[in-house]
Protein backbone atom coordinates (compact mmCIF):
# COMPACT_ATOMS: atom_id res chain seq x y z
CA UNK A 1 0.00 0.00 0.00
CA UNK A 2 1.54 3.63 -1.03
CA UNK A 3 -0.07 6.93 -0.19
CA UNK A 4 0.38 10.12 -2.02
CA UNK A 5 1.72 13.74 -0.23
CA UNK A 6 2.47 17.05 -1.40
CA UNK A 7 5.81 17.38 -2.43
CA UNK A 8 5.80 21.39 -1.22
CA UNK A 9 4.47 20.90 2.17
CA UNK A 10 3.96 17.16 3.05
CA UNK A 11 0.42 17.25 3.48
CA UNK A 12 -1.56 13.84 3.26
CA UNK A 13 -3.32 13.84 -0.59
CA UNK A 14 -4.80 10.54 -0.45
CA UNK A 15 -6.26 7.41 1.85
CA UNK A 16 -3.66 4.13 0.96
CA UNK A 17 -4.08 3.08 -2.33
CA UNK A 18 -2.34 0.17 -4.34
CA UNK A 19 -0.68 0.04 -7.83
CA UNK A 20 -2.78 -2.03 -10.52
CA UNK A 21 -2.84 -1.99 -14.28
CA UNK A 22 -4.60 1.29 -15.78
CA UNK A 23 -8.01 0.09 -17.09
CA UNK A 24 -8.79 0.83 -20.59
CA UNK A 25 -11.85 3.65 -20.63
CA UNK A 26 -14.78 2.33 -21.10
CA UNK A 27 -16.13 2.33 -24.27
CA UNK A 28 -18.53 5.93 -24.78
CA UNK A 29 -21.79 3.90 -25.06
CA UNK A 30 -21.46 2.40 -21.90
CA UNK A 31 -21.22 6.08 -20.08
CA UNK A 32 -24.20 8.60 -19.79
CA UNK A 33 -24.23 11.94 -20.62
CA UNK A 34 -26.98 13.27 -18.66
CA UNK A 35 -25.29 11.98 -15.11
CA UNK A 36 -22.20 11.68 -13.18
CA UNK A 37 -20.18 8.06 -14.38
CA UNK A 38 -18.56 5.93 -12.64
CA UNK A 39 -14.92 6.03 -11.25
CA UNK A 40 -12.03 4.62 -13.88
CA UNK A 41 -10.61 2.89 -10.96
CA UNK A 42 -12.02 0.80 -8.24
CA UNK A 43 -11.37 2.23 -4.68
CA UNK A 44 -8.70 1.98 -2.81
CA UNK A 45 -5.79 1.71 -6.46
CA UNK A 46 -4.30 3.87 -8.14
CA UNK A 47 -2.61 3.61 -11.50
CA UNK A 48 0.20 5.03 -13.41
CA UNK A 49 -0.18 6.55 -16.82
CA UNK A 50 2.64 6.74 -19.15
CA UNK A 51 0.92 8.13 -21.94
CA UNK A 52 1.48 11.95 -22.27
CA UNK A 53 -1.20 13.66 -20.61
CA UNK A 54 -2.86 17.16 -20.20
CA UNK A 55 -2.26 20.49 -22.24
CA UNK A 56 1.46 19.95 -21.16
CA UNK A 57 1.61 16.06 -22.33
CA UNK A 58 2.72 15.17 -18.48
CA UNK A 59 3.87 11.52 -18.74
CA UNK A 60 4.16 9.42 -16.01
CA UNK A 61 0.65 10.84 -14.04
CA UNK A 62 -0.69 8.88 -11.17
CA UNK A 63 -4.86 8.00 -11.29
CA UNK A 64 -6.83 7.78 -8.90
CA UNK A 65 -10.20 7.80 -8.23
CA UNK A 66 -11.80 11.06 -6.55
CA UNK A 67 -12.90 9.51 -3.73
CA UNK A 68 -9.72 8.22 -2.28
CA UNK A 69 -8.04 12.07 -2.58
CA UNK A 70 -8.39 13.96 0.44
CA UNK A 71 -6.55 17.36 1.63
CA UNK A 72 -6.94 19.24 -1.66
CA UNK A 73 -9.50 21.42 -3.05
CA UNK A 74 -10.66 22.82 -6.12
CA UNK A 75 -9.31 26.12 -7.78
CA UNK A 76 -12.41 27.32 -9.88
CA UNK A 77 -10.29 29.86 -11.45
CA UNK A 78 -8.84 27.05 -13.15
CA UNK A 79 -11.82 24.84 -14.21
CA UNK A 80 -12.19 24.50 -17.98
CA UNK A 81 -15.72 22.58 -18.27
CA UNK A 82 -16.66 20.32 -21.07
CA UNK A 83 -20.65 19.44 -21.79
CA UNK A 84 -21.18 20.00 -17.97
CA UNK A 85 -18.21 19.35 -15.94
CA UNK A 86 -14.43 19.49 -15.30
CA UNK A 87 -12.68 18.11 -18.15
CA UNK A 88 -9.22 17.61 -16.52
CA UNK A 89 -6.66 19.12 -19.18
CA UNK A 90 -5.04 21.12 -16.92
CA UNK A 91 -3.95 21.11 -13.12
CA UNK A 92 -7.50 22.68 -11.02
CA UNK A 93 -6.90 20.81 -7.77
CA UNK A 94 -4.59 22.36 -5.54
CA UNK A 95 -3.43 21.23 -1.98
CA UNK A 96 -5.14 22.42 0.88
CA UNK A 97 -1.83 22.95 3.05
CA UNK A 98 0.04 25.51 1.06
CA UNK A 99 -1.95 25.93 -2.11
CA UNK A 100 0.33 23.64 -4.77
CA UNK A 101 -1.82 22.74 -8.21
CA UNK A 102 -0.92 19.06 -7.83
CA UNK A 103 -3.70 16.89 -10.09
CA UNK A 104 -6.00 17.59 -12.09
CA UNK A 105 -9.91 16.08 -12.01
CA UNK A 106 -12.15 14.60 -14.60
CA UNK A 107 -16.03 13.97 -14.50
CA UNK A 108 -17.22 15.41 -17.49
CA UNK A 109 -20.05 13.47 -19.85
CA UNK A 110 -19.03 10.61 -22.15
CA UNK A 111 -15.64 9.73 -19.54
CA UNK A 112 -15.03 8.24 -16.42
CA UNK A 113 -14.35 9.91 -13.08
CA UNK A 114 -10.51 10.09 -12.23
CA UNK A 115 -8.09 12.29 -10.42
CA UNK A 116 -4.53 12.12 -11.63
CA UNK A 117 -2.01 13.86 -9.75
CA UNK A 118 1.22 15.39 -11.22
CA UNK A 119 4.52 13.21 -10.78
CA UNK A 120 6.28 16.73 -9.96
CA UNK A 121 3.66 17.73 -7.21
CA UNK A 122 3.47 14.71 -5.25
CA UNK A 123 5.81 12.10 -3.35
CA UNK A 124 4.76 8.09 -3.15
CA UNK A 125 5.03 7.05 0.23
CA UNK A 126 4.71 3.46 1.82
CA UNK A 127 1.78 2.92 4.16
CA UNK A 128 1.14 0.38 6.40
CA UNK A 129 -1.40 -2.26 4.90
CA UNK A 130 -4.95 -0.92 5.80
CA UNK A 131 -3.65 1.28 9.41
CA UNK A 132 -5.32 4.23 7.92
CA UNK A 133 -8.79 2.23 6.93
CA UNK A 134 -11.74 2.59 9.26
CA UNK A 135 -13.02 -0.66 10.17
CA UNK A 136 -16.61 0.55 9.87
CA UNK A 137 -17.00 -0.37 5.75
CA UNK A 138 -19.85 2.64 5.89
CA UNK A 139 -17.07 5.30 7.56
CA UNK A 140 -16.36 7.25 4.32
CA UNK A 141 -20.47 7.47 3.99
CA UNK A 142 -21.29 8.81 7.22
CA UNK A 143 -21.90 12.49 6.45
CA UNK A 144 -24.53 11.46 3.62
CA UNK A 145 -26.97 12.27 6.14
CA UNK A 146 -25.31 16.47 6.37
CA UNK A 147 -26.24 18.91 3.72
CA UNK A 148 -23.40 19.32 0.84
CA UNK A 149 -21.28 21.98 1.12
CA UNK A 150 -22.70 25.03 -0.94
CA UNK A 151 -19.93 26.32 -3.22
CA UNK A 152 -22.68 27.89 -5.60
CA UNK A 153 -21.17 31.13 -6.59
CA UNK A 154 -24.17 31.91 -8.69
CA UNK A 155 -27.65 32.06 -7.59
CA UNK A 156 -29.05 30.40 -10.86
CA UNK A 157 -27.13 26.76 -10.24
CA UNK A 158 -29.00 23.60 -8.79
CA UNK A 159 -28.56 23.66 -4.55
CA UNK A 160 -25.60 20.66 -3.76
CA UNK A 161 -27.20 17.44 -3.07
CA UNK A 162 -25.85 13.99 -2.03
CA UNK A 163 -26.93 10.69 -3.20
CA UNK A 164 -29.52 9.00 -0.85
CA UNK A 165 -28.76 5.00 -1.68
CA UNK A 166 -31.48 4.11 0.95
CA UNK A 167 -34.01 5.79 -0.75
CA UNK A 168 -33.35 3.89 -3.87
CA UNK A 169 -34.47 0.65 -2.60
CA UNK A 170 -38.20 1.29 -1.74
CA UNK A 171 -41.06 -1.08 -1.86
CA UNK A 172 -43.75 -0.16 -4.41
CA UNK A 173 -46.31 -2.81 -3.44
CA UNK A 174 -45.82 -2.29 -0.19
CA UNK A 175 -49.09 -1.59 2.25
CA UNK A 176 -49.73 1.96 2.54
CA UNK A 177 -47.87 3.68 -0.17
CA UNK A 178 -50.20 5.16 -1.79
CA UNK A 179 -51.20 7.21 1.59
CA UNK A 180 -47.64 8.19 1.79
CA UNK A 181 -47.98 9.37 -1.38
CA UNK A 182 -50.86 11.13 -2.15
CA UNK A 183 -52.02 12.98 1.22
CA UNK A 184 -54.43 16.04 2.05
CA UNK A 185 -52.21 17.50 3.91
CA UNK A 186 -53.27 21.11 4.08
CA UNK A 187 -49.71 23.00 2.61
CA UNK A 188 -47.02 24.28 5.11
Amino acid sequence: MEGFRCASCGNTLSVPVRLVELPTEPHWSLLDCHHVNPPLLDPGTYAVDEAAYGRDQVIGTFVLSPGDVRGTRIVHELVRTGCWSMVGWIPCVACEGCGALVASRTDDCRVAQETRFYPAMVDRVACDDESDRATDPFALIADWDSPAPDTRQHGWVPEPIRPRPELVATRWGGRGLKEHLFRDDPPA
